[in-house]
């Protein structure tokens, strides 16, 4: 996945991408992390696409992208929890209709660090930070049943 990566543009710039706007970071990394979850969910299984988009909706939703944001904050560096706190304080212009208004703006937060670090070029960082949400959402989430 960070082939796929690569291939796109960004900043490749710390400073400049920490001087984005943070609906904007939450926007990119919104689009990476479902892009993300659906290559994942379809290397690792057989089953058709309706089944497949069911389970990428467990992933991609906002109670459980708060979930994990929350899980991730201990392995967080501090201009990622900068980027995430922001998000978070950030004058939302709509609210999910499925989500609580905390999951919502959590999930925002979760979102806005994938864009950071995408648009700031640390492309291994991404993926470390993807693969631990991976995980989250497969050992926690799922197996636990803690989403429906």
């Amino acid at each position: 996945m960070k082939e796929f990566f690569e291939r796109l543009e960004n900043i490749k710039d710390e400073k400049e991408a920490h001087l984005r706007n943070v609906l904007v970071l939450a926007f990119v990394g919104d689009g990476l992390w479902t892009a993300y979850v659906r290559t994942h969910l379809a290397k690792n299984s057989l089953e058709n696409s309706g089944k497949l988009n069911k389970t990428a909706n467990l992933y991609v939703k906002a109670e459980s992208q708060a979930i994990v944001y929350d899980a991730l904050a201990s392995e967080l560096t501090e201009v990622e929890l900068d980027v995430g706190r922001r998000a978070r304080n950030a004058k939302l212009h709509h609210t999910a209709k499925n989500a609580s208004i905390e999951d919502y703006r959590t999930a925002t937060s979760f979102e806005s660090v994938f864009g950071y670090v995408f648009m700031s070029g640390d492309l291994d960082r991404l993926e470390e930070l993807m693969k631990k949400s991976i995980d989250i959402v497969e050992n926690i989430i799922i197996k636990e049943k803690i989403c429906k």
